[in-house]
Protein backbone atom coordinates (compact mmCIF):
# COMPACT_ATOMS: atom_id res chain seq x y z
CA UNK A 1 0.00 0.00 0.00
CA UNK A 2 2.99 2.36 0.97
CA UNK A 3 4.09 1.76 -2.56
CA UNK A 4 1.24 2.40 -4.49
CA UNK A 5 0.58 5.87 -2.12
CA UNK A 6 4.46 7.01 -2.25
CA UNK A 7 3.96 6.09 -6.59
CA UNK A 8 0.85 8.01 -6.73
CA UNK A 9 2.43 10.97 -5.02
CA UNK A 10 5.21 10.75 -7.18
CA UNK A 11 2.78 11.19 -10.49
CA UNK A 12 1.08 14.05 -8.59
CA UNK A 13 4.37 15.73 -8.29
CA UNK A 14 5.63 15.65 -10.96
CA UNK A 15 2.08 15.88 -12.91
CA UNK A 16 1.79 19.30 -10.98
CA UNK A 17 5.26 20.29 -11.89
CA UNK A 18 4.87 19.73 -15.96
CA UNK A 19 1.62 21.59 -16.01
CA UNK A 20 2.01 24.55 -14.02
CA UNK A 21 2.93 27.18 -16.12
CA UNK A 22 4.72 30.91 -15.10
CA UNK A 23 3.57 34.02 -15.73
CA UNK A 24 6.50 36.17 -15.40
CA UNK A 25 9.48 35.00 -17.39
CA UNK A 26 13.24 36.11 -17.54
CA UNK A 27 14.06 38.78 -19.91
CA UNK A 28 17.77 39.07 -21.24
CA UNK A 29 18.16 42.96 -21.55
CA UNK A 30 21.34 43.72 -24.37
CA UNK A 31 22.80 47.10 -23.09
CA UNK A 32 24.61 49.28 -25.33
CA UNK A 33 28.24 50.53 -24.95
CA UNK A 34 29.23 53.46 -23.37
CA UNK A 35 32.15 54.59 -23.93
CA UNK A 36 34.50 57.57 -21.68
CA UNK A 37 37.26 59.06 -22.55
CA UNK A 38 39.67 57.91 -19.66
CA UNK A 39 42.30 55.06 -19.36
CA UNK A 40 41.29 53.29 -16.22
CA UNK A 41 38.06 52.90 -14.22
CA UNK A 42 37.09 51.98 -10.97
CA UNK A 43 33.41 50.50 -9.80
CA UNK A 44 32.63 51.08 -5.94
CA UNK A 45 29.40 50.51 -3.80
CA UNK A 46 28.41 53.70 -1.05
CA UNK A 47 25.49 53.42 1.51
CA UNK A 48 24.08 50.03 0.05
CA UNK A 49 21.59 48.18 2.02
CA UNK A 50 22.09 44.58 2.70
CA UNK A 51 19.99 41.77 1.14
CA UNK A 52 19.29 39.29 -1.40
CA UNK A 53 17.55 41.44 -4.36
CA UNK A 54 20.63 44.32 -3.29
CA UNK A 55 23.26 41.42 -3.98
CA UNK A 56 21.53 40.20 -7.56
CA UNK A 57 21.47 43.98 -8.03
CA UNK A 58 25.66 44.41 -7.11
CA UNK A 59 26.12 41.76 -9.64
CA UNK A 60 24.06 42.65 -12.56
CA UNK A 61 25.71 46.31 -11.78
CA UNK A 62 29.36 44.60 -12.04
CA UNK A 63 28.31 42.29 -15.02
CA UNK A 64 27.26 45.54 -16.62
CA UNK A 65 30.37 47.80 -15.80
CA UNK A 66 32.77 44.69 -17.02
CA UNK A 67 30.56 44.32 -20.26
CA UNK A 68 29.50 47.78 -21.08
CA UNK A 69 31.35 50.70 -19.30
CA UNK A 70 33.86 51.18 -21.99
CA UNK A 71 37.23 53.73 -22.03
CA UNK A 72 39.00 54.64 -24.91
CA UNK A 73 41.39 57.58 -23.76
CA UNK A 74 44.93 58.84 -23.17
CA UNK A 75 44.51 60.03 -20.55
CA UNK A 76 41.97 60.71 -17.62
CA UNK A 77 40.16 58.03 -14.90
CA UNK A 78 36.99 57.44 -14.48
CA UNK A 79 34.91 56.14 -11.46
CA UNK A 80 31.65 55.25 -11.11
CA UNK A 81 29.97 54.95 -7.26
CA UNK A 82 26.60 53.49 -6.55
CA UNK A 83 25.96 55.53 -4.24
CA UNK A 84 22.46 54.03 -3.52
CA UNK A 85 20.12 50.92 -3.72
CA UNK A 86 17.09 50.82 -2.01
CA UNK A 87 14.30 48.39 -2.84
CA UNK A 88 10.75 48.18 -1.31
CA UNK A 89 8.68 44.71 -1.52
CA UNK A 90 4.93 44.91 -0.93
CA UNK A 91 3.84 40.99 -0.41
CA UNK A 92 -0.11 40.30 0.21
CA UNK A 93 -2.12 37.15 -0.38
CA UNK A 94 -2.82 37.99 -4.34
CA UNK A 95 -0.54 40.72 -5.03
CA UNK A 96 3.33 41.66 -4.66
CA UNK A 97 5.40 44.98 -6.06
CA UNK A 98 8.81 45.48 -6.23
CA UNK A 99 10.44 48.68 -6.66
CA UNK A 100 14.00 49.53 -6.75
CA UNK A 101 15.58 53.20 -6.56
CA UNK A 102 19.29 52.75 -8.11
CA UNK A 103 21.56 56.02 -7.54
CA UNK A 104 25.00 55.80 -9.61
CA UNK A 105 27.75 58.76 -9.98
CA UNK A 106 29.91 59.08 -12.96
CA UNK A 107 33.11 60.96 -12.21
CA UNK A 108 35.10 61.89 -15.14
CA UNK A 109 38.75 63.32 -14.16
CA UNK A 110 41.71 64.55 -15.93
CA UNK A 111 44.77 65.90 -14.09
CA UNK A 112 46.53 67.16 -16.81
CA UNK A 113 44.08 69.37 -18.48
CA UNK A 114 42.10 70.23 -15.28
CA UNK A 115 38.94 68.49 -15.82
CA UNK A 116 35.94 67.47 -13.78
CA UNK A 117 33.06 66.13 -14.81
CA UNK A 118 29.93 64.30 -12.71
CA UNK A 119 26.99 63.05 -13.90
CA UNK A 120 24.39 62.10 -11.37
CA UNK A 121 22.31 59.29 -12.85
CA UNK A 122 18.60 58.16 -10.43
CA UNK A 123 16.88 55.05 -11.46
CA UNK A 124 13.33 54.11 -10.04
CA UNK A 125 11.01 51.12 -11.37
CA UNK A 126 8.94 48.97 -10.56
CA UNK A 127 6.76 46.38 -11.53
CA UNK A 128 3.62 44.36 -9.75
CA UNK A 129 2.32 40.94 -9.96
CA UNK A 130 -1.78 40.42 -9.24
CA UNK A 131 -3.49 37.17 -8.53
CA UNK A 132 -2.24 33.82 -8.16
CA UNK A 133 1.70 33.26 -9.18
CA UNK A 134 4.59 31.00 -7.86
CA UNK A 135 8.35 32.12 -6.23
CA UNK A 136 10.15 32.32 -9.14
CA UNK A 137 7.42 34.69 -10.44
CA UNK A 138 8.54 37.09 -8.01
CA UNK A 139 12.05 35.75 -8.76
CA UNK A 140 12.00 36.79 -12.13
CA UNK A 141 9.83 40.04 -11.45
CA UNK A 142 12.84 41.41 -9.58
CA UNK A 143 15.37 40.62 -11.49
CA UNK A 144 13.47 41.97 -15.19
CA UNK A 145 12.72 45.23 -12.69
CA UNK A 146 16.63 45.55 -11.78
CA UNK A 147 17.68 45.03 -15.22
CA UNK A 148 15.00 47.59 -16.64
CA UNK A 149 16.45 49.68 -14.12
CA UNK A 150 19.93 49.54 -15.76
CA UNK A 151 19.33 49.76 -18.83
CA UNK A 152 17.40 52.93 -18.15
CA UNK A 153 20.75 54.00 -16.23
CA UNK A 154 22.69 52.98 -19.85
CA UNK A 155 20.25 54.91 -21.79
CA UNK A 156 20.79 58.22 -20.11
CA UNK A 157 24.18 58.15 -19.54
CA UNK A 158 24.12 57.14 -23.69
CA UNK A 159 22.15 60.21 -24.71
CA UNK A 160 24.91 62.83 -22.58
Amino acid sequence: MVKHLTLLLFVLFIGCEMNSEQLIKSENINFENIKFNAVSKDLKFSNIEQGPEVEITKKLVKDWFNNNVKIDGFDGNLSINVTSININKIKKDEYYRFEINISIEFLETNELLNKRKIYKINSIEYGDIEGIFSIKDTENLNKNIISNSLKSINQKVSGM
